[in-house]
Formats: structure tokens, C-alpha cells, sequence
């Protein structure tokens, strides 16, 4: 992937090896939620913390598409810290996607989290921890792709089973790749996806709090003037 920018962030933990992610993607991307990392522009990464936004979404229907910030902007280290009640140790990358007007995107984030340092005749270091989170034209749109991405899950083997998100409904997806919970918020897509080392087991309470966070954070996104004549029906 390009444009991504990565710096170390401090703490303490541990892993390597993440499978996928629709908040992120190493292994086959699905085809739903947040998934698919597209072509990117370079992101900053950053250890402060983000301020408190509201989390009752506010569009707007003028201007860029916006998710309201980037990674660094929406959610710091400290932030991913807390939701999940773990320090992440690791570099961070974070990448600003751009629009894919045949599956209604509009804009996406991808915010890693953890990343090992290299090692030289190894592959390439997994994230701990990776959040995807998408801007769709539509909410029809947004849950067609949660309910993609969960119906590719289901085909390489894993099991699905509510989970709440805040005041609203996820699926957590367990059985490929990392643990993973998705969710929609009206246009929005959010994926979280956590190796099961920073996770208590059996719990869902951490990846669904880092989805909240993200949530709440990009409550005020923005459709802009693209949301006015979506295209694709994903």
C-alpha cells in the first residue's frame, strides 16, 4: 500500500500476525464493510490524544467527503489505549484512502496499530490492532457491505454472532483471521480487528468499544457534494 506514514509507539505488548481485516486488510480482502485498503494519499501518524467529539452524527452535504480527521486526528495511540484496556507496543501506519465510486465509497480510513519492527528475510510485520472505517452515499449502502463482508466470513469458515456496539447492533466474526467485529452507523462502516493476545478470551467488550471509539469519532463526517449522485449499488 502507499501513503502511509509510520512511527513507533510506546508501551508494552506483544504479536505477529493478523489474517485480514474489512477495518484493514492483509490477508484476501472481503468484499464488504471497510475491508479493501484502495490506492491512498500519505497519512501522518501521531501518539496525543484526540479530542472528545459528540457521538450523534451531524452530515454535512456540501464539501469533500470527510470522515472529520485522519487516524492521527480521530484516534491516537492513547485512545486505542484505553478502549481496549491493553498498551499497544509498535508502530503505527495509518492511510487515507481514496473514493470507489463503484461500491459507493466515498472515503475510507485504515489506522494500524502495533507494528513489530522488521526483520530482515522475514515477511513484512503484522499491525496488533487495525481499524477500518468507511464513508458510504448511503446507510442502504453501507449495510450492503457489512452484510458482504459477513457472508465472506461465513464462506472461509467463520462464525458470526451479534454484538453491541453502543446503542447499536455489530456482528463479531471469529474462526479467520484476527477477531473481528463489524458494524454500521448510517453511512459509516467501522471494522475492528485485534489479535487474540490483547483480547480477554471469549469477550467481545474490547473490539466493541475500539468501534464505538471510532464511531464516536467520526461523528461528524461530512457526504459532500459526491453523496448528492451516488453511483454503484455495491
Amino acid at each position: 500500500m502507499v501513503g502511509v506514514v509510520s512511527r513507533s509507539a510506546s508501551g508494552a505488548g506483544v504479536l505477529a500476525a493478523l489474517g485480514l481485516l474489512l477495518a484493514g486488510c492483509t490477508q484476501a480482502a472481503p468484499p464488504g464493510g471497510s475491508v479493501s485498503t484502495p490506492a491512498s494519499t500519505p497519512a501522518a501518524s501521531s501518539a496525543t490524544s484526540s479530542p472528545s467529539r459528540s457521538a450523534t452524527p451531524s452530515p454535512v452535504a456540501t464539501g469533500e467527503p470527510s470522515l472529520g480527521g485522519r487516524c492521527e486526528d480521530l484516534l491516537s495511540v492513547g485512545t486505542v489505549n484505553i478502549a481496549l484496556r491493553r498498551t499497544v507496543v509498535g508502530r503505527t501506519a495509518f492511510i487515507l484512502g481514496v473514493a470507489e465510486p463503484d461500491i459507493g465509497r466515498l472515503t475510507y480510513l485504515n489506522c494500524r496499530y502495533g507494528i513489530p519492527a522488521p526483520v530482515k528475510g522475514k515477511p513484512a510485520p503484522q499491525p496488533q490492532v487495525e481499524v477500518g472505517i468507511s464513508l458510504y452515499n448511503s446507510p442502504a449502502q453501507a449495510n450492503r457491505r457489512i452484510e458482504a463482508t459477513i457472508e465472506y466470513y461465513r464462506a472461509h469458515g467463520a462464525s458470526d454472532r451479534p454484538a453491541r456496539v453502543g446503542a447499536g447492533q455489530g456482528t463479531m466474526l471469529s474462526g479467520y483471521g484476527m477477531p473481528t467485529v463489524v458494524v454500521a452507523a448510517g453511512p459509516r462502516t467501522v471494522a475492528v480487528s485485534v489479535t487474540p493476545k490483547l483480547l480477554t478470551a471469549g469477550s467481545t467488550a474490547q473490539l466493541a468499544a475500539l468501534a464505538k471509539a471510532a464511531l464516536d469519532a467520526t461523528a461528524h463526517y461530512t457526504l459532500g457534494t459526491a453523496a448528492a449522485s451516488p453511483s454503484g449499488t455495491g
